[in-house]
């Protein structure tokens, strides 16, 4: 409920945004989702997937961000 009381008191542009930055993840294997947004320069991080992404967590749980490969000068994040 403070999630939705948060999003709610934005200007409706800043809540936008805050929805397009919003997941929800597992912190354990057996764990409830939570809800998680990225409010820091970890958001314009791209949506690549499989081979294109460079930038992922080692688990699944994880809510650190690691180089999956060398990252070269000027490549999106």
């Amino acid at each position: 409920m403070a999630w939705r009381c948060f999003v709610f008191s934005l200007p409706r542009n800043r809540a936008c945004d805050v929805l397009d930055w919003t997941w929800t993840q597992k912190l354990d294997e057996d764990g409830e989702y939570r809800i998680f947004s990225a409010l820091d320069i970890s958001a314009l991080h791209n949506g690549g997937r499989g081979a294109d992404a460079n930038v992922n967590p080692k688990l699944p749980t994880s809510s650190k961000f690691y180089a999956t490969r060398d990252i070269k000068k000027d490549e999106e994040l």
